[in-house]
């Protein structure tokens, strides 16, 4: 009888397996040490491990990294559009550009809002074709699942030479030449504030600047000053196609 009454004061399976690592060992009652032990057989039999057969696993597979190299090139790719900049810097754009196609002159744009993914691919894809960067230390970025270093299989040896030579690629499929390139996040691209443009044809051309003044453009500094006028500043002759909210 007092074996029944031991029996049926002795808590459920799942219960006594939940609260056993805050019960002190010494009140249990001999009724709940067999138990615990017969739940832990049936749990060996059953193939289960008796402290995480309830608890699902929240560990993520580890995230499968593709080697750097030209395809890279080929994703998060920039706008070419105008509209896509911010504002008021969007609506300075459109006059500008507006007054430089009136004076006959021909506007190419090629960016304007640029990811900050590209920013990362772009940066150090150079400075890794430049030597001024180890592969290896290269910080990883959100949501860019590239291996710059070109490890093998088993992810412990890195391919230097290849690590470079596709860098190299990447750089020559961004067409960098010797533009920089700032790092993600620093570029005004980043926050819809700069556009790149080529413009040709100026030469002797007149235009009208944001004072309504007409302007004889004998070369590009010229133009400098039009853009100036509009709020586009151009950012100099290190990459010379690069205008933005503040020259930068």
């Amino acid at each position: 009888m007092a074996a029944l009454l031991l029996a049926a004061a002795a808590p459920a399976p799942c219960a006594f397996a939940s609260n056993l690592s805050a019960r002190d060992p010494s009140q249990l009652t001999p009724a709940q040490i067999m138990q615990y032990i017969e739940e832990q057989k049936a749990r060996a039999a059953a193939g289960k491990g008796s402290d995480t057969s309830s608890t699902p696993s929240t560990s993520a597979p580890p995230m499968l990294l593709e080697p750097s190299g030209r395809p890279w090139c080929l994703r998060f790719m920039p706008s070419l559009r105008v509209e896509d900049l911010a504002e008021p810097f969007r609506s300075n754009v459109k006059r500008f550009i507006a007054a430089l196609e009136q004076a006959g002159m021909r506007v190419v744009i090629t960016t304007t809002y640029r990811p900050q993914e590209r920013s990362y691919l772009m940066h150090y894809s150079l400075q890794i074709a430049r030597d001024k960067e180890r592969p290896a230390s290269v910080p990883a970025w959100r949501g860019v699942n590239i291996d710059w270093s070109h490890r093998d299989r088993d992810k412990l040896k890195a391919n230097l030479a290849q690590a470079k030579s596709a860098a190299r690629d990447m750089v020559s499929g961004y067409g960098i030449s010797s533009v920089p390139v700032s790092r993600p996040g620093r570029s005004a691209h980043n926050f819809s504030q700069a556009i790149d443009m080529v413009i040709t044809g100026y030469a002797g051309k007149t235009i009208v600047d944001a004072q309504k003044k007409t302007r004889t453009v004998q070369n590009f500094i010229d133009l400098k000053s039009v853009g100036a006028s509009y709020g586009v500043i151009w950012y100099g002759p290190e990459d010379s196609v690069h205008w933005s909210v503040d020259g930068n």
